[in-house]
């Protein structure tokens, strides 16, 4: 029996919790990396190529989660924000700054918050039930 209260995550669904997502990070990213940097053209860059490669990313986070059956676990952000997140944005940031305590840094601080943020994301997300796509 399939719970008729269950939203249907389908590509465009994903696609727009992506690009929220991806402007909600924008501010948060930015504001954190020109803290640390003290340097707009290097956040605007930063900020810019980190988001440009995270909004596939993402896409592709959350249509790989749905194979997995596991939508609400734990591990979902964790391997989002710590192991993509952390190693390919500290990799971007690296590639910017040339300096390791940057990476720490930022990534560091940034992933904090995006967990954080993460978790209240996916719960107001869970409860928008957009009416073409439930499940019957």
């Amino acid at each position: 029996m399939k719970d008729k209260n269950k939203v249907k995550e389908t590509k465009l669904r994903s696609f727009t919790k992506s690009a929220i997502w991806r402007v909600m990070g924008v501010l948060v990213y930015a504001t954190i990396f020109y803290l640390y940097t003290q340097q707009w053209g290097i956040t605007l860059k930063g900020t810019l190529i980190h988001h440009t490669t995270f909004l596939f990313v993402f896409f592709l986070h959350e249509r790989a989660w749905l194979k997995v059956g596991k939508n609400d676990h734990w591990i979902k952000p964790f391997t989002y924000e710590v192991v993509l997140g952390m190693g390919l944005g500290g990799l971007i940031v690296l590639m910017l700054t040339g300096s390791w305590k940057s990476v720490s840094q930022i990534t560091i601080s940034y992933t904090i918050c995006k967990i954080i943020l993460y978790y209240i994301y996916d719960a107001v997300w869970a409860k928008i039930n957009w009416q073409t796509e439930k499940v019957e």
